[in-house]
C-alpha cells in the first residue's frame, strides 16, 4: 500500500520493537558466551578447595602397569591447614615419590603459575571447556609447566598434561559427591617415564576432626 504522496509506509511499530528485541537478545547471548579471563578461571578453580573442610583425608588406591607387569599400592592423604600430606606404601622403587602428590596437584590451585588462555572448547556433554597453559613462577616443588582443561560449568579440571623434572604426566579425572563435598572419584594417568599407566581410585573419605568412612553417593 502507498501513501497519498506515493511513498511506501515504514514498518509497523510492533515489527520495529520485535527487531530490537531480537538484536538485544543476540547481543546478550554473545556477551554470555564470551570466554572468561585467566584470572576469572583461577578464581573459580580456587573456590573448589575453598569449599573443602580444612581437615579431611582419604586413600588413593593406585594400580601401576609397566609393560606386562602390574603393581598395586596406596597412599594415605591428610589435608591440614589447607595443605595435603601424602604417605605412600608399597610403591615400586623406580616410581618417583612425587607421582601420588602430583595427582593431587590438579585440584590444589594454579596461583603459582604464569598462565594464558589458549582456546575455548566444548566437551561431549556440551559444557564449555577452557584450556590454560603456562609455567611455574620461579623454582618450586611440583610441576614446572603444563596445560589444563577446565570445565566452565563445574569449574573442575577434567584433564591435564604436566611437565616434571622426571618427565610428563597426563591425567584425566572424574568427580562425585561424598557427604555433600565434591571430591575426586578416579583418575587415569600416563607417565612418560617407562610408559607407565596408572589407575587411581579415591576412597575412604573422612571430613573434620573425627575420622570415619564416608558415605559415597553414586
Amino acid at each position: 500500500m502507498r501513501t497519498a504522496g506515493g511513498a511506501r509506509p515504514g514498518p509497523p511499530w510492533w515489527a520495529v520493537r520485535g527487531a530490537w528485541v531480537v538484536f538485544l537478545c543476540l547481543a546478550l547471548a554473545g556477551t554470555g558466551a564470551a570466554a572468561p579471563t585467566v584470572e576469572g578461571v583461577l578464581a573459580n578453580l580456587g573456590s573448589f578447595t575453598a569449599l573443602l573442610p580444612p581437615e579431611m583425608g582419604f586413600r588413593q588406591h593406585i594400580q601401576l602397569q609397566v609393560l606386562f607387569l602390574t603393581w598395586r599400592f596406596h597412599s594415605d592423604v591428610v589435608r591440614q591447614d589447607g595443605e595435603f600430606h601424602v604417605q605412600t606404601s608399597g610403591a615400586p622403587d623406580f616410581l618417583s615419590p612425587d607421582v601420588p602428590a602430583a595427582l593431587l596437584e590438579l585440584n590444589a590451585g594454579l596461583d603459582d603459575y604464569e598462565l594464558e588462555l589458549l582456546e575455548h572448547e566444548t566437551n561431549s556433554a556440551g559444557d564449555p571447556v577452557y584450556v590454560l597453559s603456562g609455567r611455574r613462577r620461579g623454582q618450586g616443588p611440583g610441576a614446572q609447566a603444563g596445560t589444563v582443561w577446565v570445565n566452565g560449568r563445574t569449574w573442575l579440571v577434567e584433564k591435564a598434561v604436566l611437565e616434571y623434572d622426571w618427565g610428563t604426566l597426563e591425567v584425566q579425572q572424574e568427580f562425585h559427591q561424598v557427604d555433600g563435598y565434591t571430591v575426586p572419584r578416579s583418575q587415569q594417568a600416563k607417565a612418560s617415564r617407562l610408559g607407565a599407566r596408572l589407575v587411581v581410585e579415591y576412597r575412604d573419605y573422612w571430613f573434620g576432626n573425627v575420622e570415619r568412612i564416608a558415605r559415597e553417593d553414586h
